[in-house]
């Protein structure tokens, strides 16, 4: 089947959800680098996700899931096959003040989840203010800052298997470690929602942990320069950014990719970055730091492509 055959096929399969064709992908992606997607389907039902990958499945295209851009880094070449994104469908919040529980969809952005949760009196997650990002991004890598991490809030997850449907497990079967779960996308699973059991909070004081988060962000992150976010995970006992700061990189810069002068372990697009700018600056930070320290910094932004997927035993259901 030609390409043209398939993308008709996947258009005529659709019904609710709008597909783009050799869409650019540095428009859907925070950090504003990377190449066209054959097709970016904007998902607005579970329907259409089933169909997506079933047509995927049945012409061996990949698939490849995006979120909300953040924390990721899309090739020069672009991505061959579907991307995925979720839609307005995947952005609902339900709350239920009498247990403390708030299930929310993937989609929904993090400060969005926080403020609905702050209007009926629940609280603790206030550290989501300082990650961009989704709800499904922050459940899938175990999202964390300011002495909090998602997977500590979270009971029950709602999610895609590959070639195995949809379905609804505790948290607690999915293995979450620091920045890491069995829901991450080259596990072959797609988030598509949680319940979160948090507190009962006065709102001001909801309101003071949530200010005090955001202006901490506004101090130290870089907001003038798009960006992805955290480049590397801290590692054990100490801090990515502190490391690479001390290694003299801050400022540094190739082509249109910069270490970040605010936060070293942010690198920003000075407005002309490609993706080989940027994956070129941090091989030189990963060299530098090494050399310096024996310490190997291990990536906290995802690469698309992803790595293909080994195989694995059955996942929960």
């Amino acid at each position: 089947m030609s390409a043209a055959d398939w993308r008709a096929l996947l258009r005529e399969r659709l019904q609710d959800s709008p597909v783009a064709f050799d869409a650019p992908l540095r428009r859907a992606v925070t950090l504003r680098v990377g190449g066209p997607a054959d097709a970016l389907v904007e998902l607005e039902s579970e329907r259409d996700l089933l169909a997506a990958c079933e047509l995927a499945a049945e012409r061996e295209l990949p698939v490849h899931v995006l979120g909300r851009g953040s924390n990721v880094l899309v090739r020069d070449e672009g991505l061959r096959g579907v991307v995925l994104r979720l839609g307005q469908a995947f952005r609902a919040l339900r709350v239920d003040v009498a247990t403390c529980r708030a299930e929310a969809g993937a989609g929904l952005a993090n400060a969005s989840f926080v403020e609905g949760c702050r209007e009926h009196g629940l609280g603790g997650m206030e550290f989501l203010v300082a990650i961009p990002g989704s709800i499904g991004g922050a459940i899938a890598m175990n999202a964390g800052a300011h002495d909090g991490e998602t997977a500590a809030y979270l009971e029950q997850v709602r999610f895609y298997e590959a070639g195995g449907g949809v379905h609804s497990a505790d948290a607690q079967s999915f293995a979450f470690a620091y920045r890491h779960s069995a829901l991450r996308a080259n596990e072959g699973r797609l988030v598509l929602g949680g319940t979160f059991r948090l507190r009962s909070m006065p709102d001001a004081e909801i309101r003071e942990r949530r200010d005090r988060i955001q202006q901490w962000r506004r101090e130290h992150q870089p907001r003038e320069f798009p960006n992805c976010g955290s480049v590397f995970k801290n590692p054990p006992g100490d801090f990515a950014a502190r490391l690479i700061d001390a290694a003299g990189l801050k400022g540094r810069q190739m082509g249109g990719a910069q270490v970040s002068e605010k936060h070293a372990n942010f690198i920003v697009n000075r407005g002309d970055a490609t993706a080989a700018d940027v994956l070129a600056l941090v091989d030189v930070i990963r060299d530098t730091v090494h050399s310096r320290t024996g310490i190997s910094l291990e990536l906290e932004m995802q690469v698309f492509p992803l790595p293909a997927r080994e195989p694995r035993a059955a996942a929960a259901s």
